[in-house]
């Protein structure tokens, strides 16, 4: 009797077919000439499709530089350096990074293919090599959001460790990890130099679009409330003045009057009451019309900075309709702000005010958006490809005699019951 562990028990209808080890090792040696051959066709078809459609993975890490979009200071009589000391004081950061909210609003903007064809269009790069790929990995299932990740300053490995975060911390998104496969070292190292740069380009200029949409109605609206002011203190001065006159009249009536400034204003009993001399009450409304005065030259000064300023935004606005680059928005300003200033008084300091202003906020945002907001790490420039030619070997040698075994095995197997199976 055979041994059990040799013995393969096989019931085919009505019969019962034992097949032993040597049945399986007998066709596997007489084919062993043609399991070599297949798995050296299947090792040479895995190494020549490695070697010409092979990859190389370059990397970086694109950083924010501070807070986007970038704060404005809105109390201009508030220095910074104090507001900063307080913060400090308190234990509290300034908030780096972009918050979950707004990120989630910029990555769907990057992610779409539209988006990236107008950023090539505008840089003119769609004769780069490896673009076309970059325009594939768009339109493929993942999307581009497999290349571009964001980074936290906190990760779930970190809340493990840290039972408490520290206190006046945030876990905005601080940067942008890049990956990218391409056909060369080269190729994959500047397609994602490319990525990190369209990236912060298309949060450039959703953050402009943003602002300049509401920036010159509220402009607009600003100027016609400065108007009503200066309308109402108007009305007022012309009222004080009618009464100054009225109270000069009285005073030249009553010369005595004129001594009692010195004593007391104000004398109230239960039943009577005694007014202000006419000199007092003529002081305060010459005060009250010097005060009047101020506020409709204040009020005019700054309705004429907001219209300059209306100028401003309107020919900024008309460039980010030109153009779909932020990139190209940001090096713009300063040729608008130069056309707009060009035909006004600098000397006068109401005008010299605006220009210093928008020239601060542009150099801000350029240091912050270009200069500051950039690769610490990367793009790498890969030396192996992704996948090694020993990985290869290896799955192309197992698959090979996979296939081989699986081939002979099913042809002996049909050579051996075909007369059955026909019946």
């Amino acid at each position: 009797m055979q041994k059990q562990n040799n013995v393969l028990d096989i019931k085919a209808g009505n019969t019962t077919e034992l097949i032993t080890l040597s049945d399986l090792l007998t066709p596997i040696l007489r084919a062993r000439m043609a399991i070599l051959a297949i798995t050296l066709f299947v090792m040479a078809c895995a190494l020549t499709w490695a070697s010409l459609f092979k990859t190389y993975k370059s990397e970086g890490f694109f950083q924010f530089g501070g807070p986007i979009p970038m704060v404005v200071e809105k109390n201009k009589d508030k220095p910074v350096e104090k507001d900063k000391e307080k913060k400090a004081e308190k234990g509290e950061e300034p908030s780096l990074g972009i918050t979950l909210s707004d990120f989630k609003r910029y990555a769907a903007a990057y992610s779409t293919s539209e988006r990236f064809n107008e950023y090539l269009q505008d840089k003119n790069l769609f004769s780069v090599p490896g673009v076309e790929s970059v325009l594939q990995t768009f339109a493929s299932r993942g999307g581009i959001s497999r290349a571009i990740l964001p980074v936290y300053p906190f990760t779930k490995l970190d809340a493990k460790d840290l039972m408490e975060q520290p206190k006046g911390s945030n876990n905005n998104v601080i940067g942008l990890r890049i990956e990218y496969e391409g056909s060369s070292p080269a190729i994959a190292q500047q397609m994602v130099g490319i990525l990190g740069r369209y990236a912060m380009d298309t949060i450039v200029y959703l953050i402009y679009s943003d602002t300049l949409r509401f920036k010159s109605e509220e402009i607009r609206t600003t100027i016609t409330e400065l108007d009503s002011s200066i309308i109402q203190n108007k009305m007022r001065l012309t009222e004080y003045r009618r009464r100054a006159d009225e109270l000069k009249q009285i005073v030249a009536r009553n010369p005595t009057a004129a001594g009692q400034g010195t004593r007391q204003v104000v004398e109230i009993k239960e039943d009577t009451a005694r007014f202000l001399p006419p000199a007092t009450l003529l002081t305060t409304t010459e005060v009250q019309i010097a005060e009047a005065n101020e506020a409709i030259l204040k009020a005019k000064r700054s309705q004429f900075q907001n219209q300059l300023l209306l100028e401003y935004y309107g020919r900024v606005r008309a460039m980010l309709d030109s153009t779909k680059s932020g990139e190209t928005v940001l090096r713009g300003l300063e040729p608008v702000k130069e056309s707009v200033f060009k035909s006004k008084n600098m000397q006068d300091d109401a005008v010299k005010e605006v220009f210093n202003m928008i020239t601060v906020d542009n150099q801000t945002a350029i240091n912050l958006y270009l200069n500051k907001s950039r690769f610490i790490a990367g793009p790498t420039l890969p030396v192996q490809p992704t996948i090694g030619l020993g990985s290869v070997l290896i799955a192309s040698l197992i698959a090979g005699l996979a296939l081989s075994l699986l081939l002979i095995l099913g042809r002996n197997w049909w050579h051996n019951n075909r007369t059955l199976l026909s019946r």
